[in-house]
């Protein structure tokens, strides 16, 4: 029995226990207690109390006879209605909740993310909530983000992606300004996004480790620790990374326009960043 099956199951209300009797009967057409604790190697008191609780909520049936034993509803049956009722309680709590405000607005916030599952999560979530326009730059997967951009360009909101690399857009309605030329890639995944001139999310796999910039590095690890993120609606903090990924994306312009990258020795100003120190 996957570990993995067993998590998504229990993030779904089910205890652990319940999890692994539903699962101990999803491949049989009967089974009683007794049969099931002996297969999972649990006392049968604890079963019996998983299956009266897995039956009160309708996730499985009992069968009569001289000996009491019990059926799974369809497994796809009982996804489309946990899916339907999470999806219900959750509009529900969200007006609710709305009512407790009284219309008072958040206030500026920084939040940190840690963990590149949670910043993932995060973005979508913010993708998910835009109403106009989605500015970004990202070297990153779009993979990871797919389902909510797709989402997001049938909503009619107005998507824009600056990358260092030359990333496939997986055919997501986007105007893509790419300022890779084949001689240098990013040392880390990073992306810097802002919704709706409101809202940004930044994050990067650099978390424990600085590669100077303009020197060529190996790339970063990726593992899900590797990652740390920040996201604000602080408007100085919005304004800054907006005005950095409309800077990128001139720079891309203006270099195509006149056929060479415009920022040399000539105009640079000798800071640590432009160093590498």
């Amino acid at each position: 029995m996957e570990n993995k099956l067993l998590d998504c199951l229990c993030s779904l209300g089910f205890s652990k226990i319940e999890a692994q009797v539903y699962c101990t009967l999803v491949p049989e057409d009967k089974m009683g207690g007794y049969q099931i604790a002996k297969k999972l190697n649990l006392q049968r008191p604890s079963v019996y109390n998983a299956l009266n609780s897995l039956e009160s909520r309708g996730f499985i049936t009992v069968i009569p006879g001289e000996t009491t034993e019990y059926s799974t509803v369809e497994p796809d049956i009982l996804m489309n209605e946990l899916s339907r009722r999470y999806s219900e309680n959750a509009a529900t709590a969200k007006i609710e909740l709305e009512k407790l405000t009284n219309g008072r607005k958040s206030n500026e916030r920084f939040v940190n993310i840690t963990g590149k599952s949670n910043l993932v999560s995060a973005i979508n979530r913010r993708i998910d909530m835009t109403e106009k326009e989605i500015v970004f730059t990202c070297s990153m997967n779009l993979e990871l983000f797919e389902d909510a951009l797709k989402n997001a360009a049938n909503r009619g909101v107005r998507i824009i992606l600056f990358s260092w690399s030359n990333l496939d857009t997986l055919g997501i309605p986007l105007e893509f300004y790419c300022g890779y030329d084949g001689k240098a890639a990013c040392a880390e995944e990073r992306i810097l996004l802002v919704a709706d001139e409101m809202h940004c999310i930044i994050g990067s796999n650099d978390r424990a480790a600085f590669f100077p910039h303009g020197k060529k590095n190996e790339r970063l690890p990726t593992g899900e620790k590797d990652f740390l993120g920040m996201m604000s609606d602080n408007r100085l903090v919005v304004n800054l990374v907006t005005e950095h990924i409309h800077f990128d994306i001139y720079l891309q312009r203006l270099k195509k326009q006149y056929g060479k990258d415009l920022i040399d020795s000539s105009i640079q100003i000798g800071t640590l960043m432009e160093r590498g120190l």
